[in-house]
């Protein structure tokens, strides 16, 4: 499903994989991936319980009765086992498909046949535009039966999903619309660029900071809405508590929001993200049906601590740093291949808008490969924000420990994961490595 989030990965920094969006609780990035395996996880998962109807499942209807998930009862463990096995195994077999698909893409000669239909427009702004709707569109039909299987299917079957297909499908190709219409910025400044500079990398990465500031600015108030609905805090006690934390850390103006995130999902989360006057907190109602308010005041103090130690600054200045790398190694390396594969691709330049399923290629090769660089960039600044959440907040370990242990029952996380999965995949710690030092701190 198109997660604000999502959008802006997509939109910004020609769809390559980190953003400073937004600054999330919980304890890994849960983004679906937009291409899934057909059977990469069938023993893990039991399809016959899905009907693709209109129906809602009935695991998710009652997903929020607290009583039934926390404490985690021996068949939520097992669950939680299962769901962790199939994502870890889903990081690498999506990583694959999609490159997979890409490839197809080009050596079928498809990326130029589009190229080709393309240039009967006029101008050359709106030939882009042409091309880029064009291959987004052949890229999410090749995508979408493991899109389905993934987004859809997997989170029916372990209790998370809250809509019906149609509803489903009806967001995703909303958030199809949205990248449709914003993509052409970066996309087209790309080739722009590619055309005209030897040093385009550069450029590149020093034009795409305003950009991606715009969306951060854009993305809460305009695109945000158009999947859920924000609204104040409807209980006024604990609105009242979380501004006086707020005005306690030095925040002023800052405005809460509940999002009834329940609407596509029974999963928890909450995170702070907006730029000039468009900054917020947002909490999902699952978070708030289903937490203490202690428990929801650390996780105000942890997302107060981003806010007050700049961290979507930071956050943005690691983006543009790994943009620039990114885009230097791509310029090194990519051109040997145009030349080798010049008569499958039916292209013989990067300037060349057919090049844009290979530029992808290498973009998302280069981020998996170096992504732990980033992760753990991103881990470091959530231990800051945990401790944080705890100086301003004064609650005790145990009270934190329960929070982050909540947030593995209700959402499956895997509090204890594998090194390297951590090392590699994760942009929090692990659940279990912040329960412990939750435990251990004293403010």
């Amino acid at each position: 499903m198109y997660t604000t989030t999502k959008i802006a990965l997509q939109v910004a920094l020609v769809l390559l994989t980190f953003s400073p969006m937004a600054s999330a609780v919980t304890n890994e990035a849960d983004t679906v991936p937009t291409v899934h395996p057909e059977a990469a996880a069938e023993a893990l998962i039991d399809q016959d319980t899905v009907a693709m109807t209109g129906q809602k499942t009935e695991v998710a209807a009652t997903a929020t009765d607290e009583s039934a998930l926390y404490p985690m009862s021996p068949e939520r463990k097992a669950k939680l086992i299962s769901y962790s096995q199939f994502k870890n195994v889903w990081r690498f077999v999506s990583f694959f498909i999609g490159i997979g698909l890409l490839a197809l893409i080009l050596f079928t000669g498809l990326s130029a046949r589009l190229r080709d239909l393309s240039r009967r427009v006029k101008f050359r702004f709106f030939a882009v535009w042409l091309f880029w709707a064009l291959f987004s569109v052949v890229d999410y039909l090749l995508n979408l039966p493991f899109a389905i299987y993934r987004s859809f299917i997997v989170e029916s079957n372990y209790g998370f999903m809250n809509q019906t297909f149609m509803e489903w499908w009806g967001e995703d190709l909303l958030g199809l619309l949205v990248s449709l219409i914003i993509g052409i910025v970066p996309v087209w400044f790309f080739y722009w660029l590619v055309g005209r500079m030897k040093r385009w990398w550069l450029a590149f990465s020093i034009g795409t900071i305003p950009f991606v500031v715009l969306l951060i600015v854009i993305v809460p108030v305009l695109i945000a809405p158009l999947f859920n609905k924000f609204e104040p805090l409807k209980d006024k006690q604990l609105e009242a508590e979380i501004l006086a934390l707020a005005e306690s850390a030095g925040i002023e103006g800052s405005d809460v929001f509940q999002v009834d995130g329940s609407k596509q999902s029974t999963k928890i989360n909450a995170y702070v993200t907006g730029l000039f006057g468009t900054e917020r907190i947002v909490l999902y109602d699952t978070m708030i049906d289903n937490f203490t308010t202690d428990e929801i005041k650390f996780v105000m103090g942890h997302e107060m601590g981003h806010y007050l130690m700049n961290h979507l600054w930071w956050g943005l200045g690691v983006a543009i740093i790994f943009i620039l790398f990114t885009l230097w190694l791509l310029d090194k390396t990519i051109h040997r291949v145009i030349r080798r594969f010049r008569t499958r691709f039916r292209f013989e330049q990067l300037s060349d808008i057919a090049s844009l399923p290979l530029v992808l290629i290498f973009a998302f090769a280069i981020n998996f490969v170096f992504q732990p660089i980033t992760n753990s960039a991103s881990r470091f600044m959530e231990r800051q924000a945990d401790k944080f959440g705890m100086d301003i907040t004064g609650v005790d370990g145990e009270t934190a420990a329960t929070t982050f242990d909540k947030l593995s029952v209700f959402n499956l996380s895997d509090p204890d994961p594998h090194p390297l999965i951590e090392f590699w995949f994760y942009d929090h710690p692990a659940l279990k490595k912040r329960m412990e030092f939750a435990r251990s701190y004293r403010p």
